[in-house]
């Protein structure tokens, strides 16, 4: 019985450790899947300052509330959440910047896209990057009024 016993203790033990990490799965430099390097991304909200660059032109309204990534093959795949908490139509631009391992531009500059978000309404953009080279990104916002 004694054998027993310390084989369930020591299941138990690990389990726990395992579950005592901040982030789960997540490999190193990675956070919600979304490649991050040497950044210290400790929640949603420094994940999404980290990837959001916000442009000329009148700064839209909205909130990004969340970036989530994943992998398609060898290619990047990106969700990005945008809010309106306003009750008013805002009209807005955006496109994605892709960055390769090296950090220079991994494919030609998007073109700007258009995104009309209704007051009090929710979002999600989502994109594939262009190429296996494309590594990293920056979701590009700006407003159109």
């Amino acid at each position: 019985m004694k054998p027993l016993t310390l084989i369930v203790t020591l299941f138990a033990a690990l389990a726990l450790s395992a579950c005592g990490t901040k982030k789960g799965f997540e490999k190193p430099g990675f956070a919600f899947g979304c490649p991050i390097g040497d950044q210290r991304i400790s929640s949603m909200s420094d994940l999404v300052k980290a990837k959001t660059v916000r442009e000329g032109g009148k700064s839209p309204d909205v909130e990004v509330e969340e970036v989530r990534c994943t992998t398609t093959g060898e290619l990047l795949k990106i969700d990005v959440g945008v809010y309106n908490d306003e009750s008013d139509v805002e009209r807005l631009m955006y496109k994605f910047r892709w960055i390769d391992a090296e950090g220079m531009r991994a494919a030609e500059e998007e073109s700007w896209k258009p995104l009309l978000m209704y007051g009090n309404s929710r979002q999600i953009v989502t994109t594939v990057a262009p190429n296996p080279k494309a590594r990293d990104f920056r979701f590009i916002i700006m407003g159109q009024d």
